[in-house]
């Protein structure tokens, strides 16, 4: 009777622990294209990568954030004869600008247990043709 208990509680636990370690954000770090855009103009961002979702002062510094979502059929994956949903996934960006030069640019993944470097890294990719 004990034993049961026990188990029952054990893997409860083991299953927390489980959920726990899938809802770890995903890590952030510094990408080409990202790289590529210190230093440039507002007017050079805004010419290929377009009009920000939001724009903002604070201070001696203007946030651009962008946000892109990745498409509709990226976020299912096809399993023998149908496909399965998978997590609907997308990036914030900020660009931060000083004195209309590109001094930073963040990403912040939306949801953060999911890596979408790659809807980031997009924003910017007519940037670097």
């Amino acid at each position: 009777m004990f034993g049961k208990k026990f188990a029952s509680v054990w893997l409860g636990i083991l299953g927390l622990v489980w959920l726990t370690n899938c809802a770890v954000q995903a890590r952030v770090g510094e990408y080409p294209n990202q790289k590529a855009m210190t230093g440039k103009s507002r007017s050079e961002i805004l010419a290929c990568a377009g009009l920000p979702t939001k724009e903002r002062k604070e201070g001696d510094f203007t946030l651009l954030q962008y946000y892109r979502e990745a498409p509709i059929l990226e976020e299912s994956q096809p399993i023998g004869k149908g496909s399965v949903s998978t997590i609907r996934h997308g990036c914030w960006t900020t660009v931060v600008l000083e004195e209309d030069r590109v001094v930073d640019i963040r990403y912040r993944f939306v949801p953060p247990s999911f890596d979408a470097s790659n809807d980031c890294e997009e924003i910017f990719a007519s940037c670097l043709q």
